[in-house]
């Protein structure tokens, strides 16, 4: 086990607000725990993201937040979009919708709408039983922590609850990539929003990379963090990459 395992292990698990102490978002608050995720609180996380968040999300734009967490990203979306813009940040599990929800009310962040449904292929709702681990629903974990969540299809929900313009998304499903995917491919196809997904290990490239090229979406994509030129081609487990679409 890692000295990373076994901090945590001894590390509070009840959360609470905290302020985050460094980084782009110092000085904001957020509702998590040292154990679940104790980066966010020292502002040391997800720094090449926010780094192309900057570079790509512009004010009054709306953003989706599709795997929102206890809030880190979308608080870094909130106040690039500004006032005007708006934030869209799903998160499936309940127990951490709520903490998610004092995060936006304790920073005041009335452009972020916080959704407490999961992404999935096309159609109606309907309630899956996921493992739960750290505050993120995770496909892939095994045990007996598990939660009921609601999923549902992109494109479905999006009709009844926003329907305006989507400028940029940010996927991090733990697992779930493709199934997100399926579900948005109406609005992939038509808007062509910029984005970013993060893939994790037994996802299936293949059917996501061909899916997105026929949406219109250049390939290669680019790896948010840098990596050797021998390896731009490749998709790294737990990396991000930028989906830009193309111009013609």
């Amino acid at each position: 086990m890692s000295l990373k395992s076994e901090i945590r292990k001894l590390a509070p698990r009840a959360p609470r607000a905290y302020r985050i102490l460094s980084g782009p978002l110092r000085g904001q608050a957020i509702v998590t725990s040292l154990h679940d995720y104790p980066a966010a609180i020292l502002g040391r996380t997800e720094k090449p993201l926010l780094a192309w968040f900057r570079n790509n999300v512009r004010l009054d734009e709306t953003w989706l937040d599709i795997g929102a967490h206890y809030g880190y990203t979308a608080l870094a979306l909130a106040g690039l979009v500004g006032r005007n813009g708006r934030v869209y940040a799903f998160e499936p599990s309940l127990s951490t919708v709520s903490h998610l929800s004092k995060t936006c009310a304790l920073n005041k962040v009335s452009q972020v709408t916080v959704v407490p449904f999961g992404l999935g292929e096309a159609g109606d709702i309907r309630i899956v039983a996921v493992a739960v681990d750290r505050g993120m629903a995770n496909h892939d974990l095994g045990g007996t922590t598990t939660e009921n969540i609601y999923v549902v299809g992109f494109d479905h929900l999006w009709a009844s609850i926003g329907s305006q313009t989507v400028h940029g998304i940010k996927i991090d499903v733990q697992g779930m990539e493709w199934q997100v995917l399926q579900g948005m491919t109406e609005t992939l196809a038509n808007q062509r929003p910029k984005l970013v997904i993060e893939f994790h290990p037994k996802v299936d490239r293949k059917p996501i990379l061909e899916a997105l090229n026929a949406a219109g979406y250049k390939l290669p994509a680019t790896p948010i963090a840098p990596l050797s030129a021998e390896s731009e081609a490749a998709y790294y487990d737990d990396r991000s990459y930028a989906f830009e679409p193309r111009t013609t």
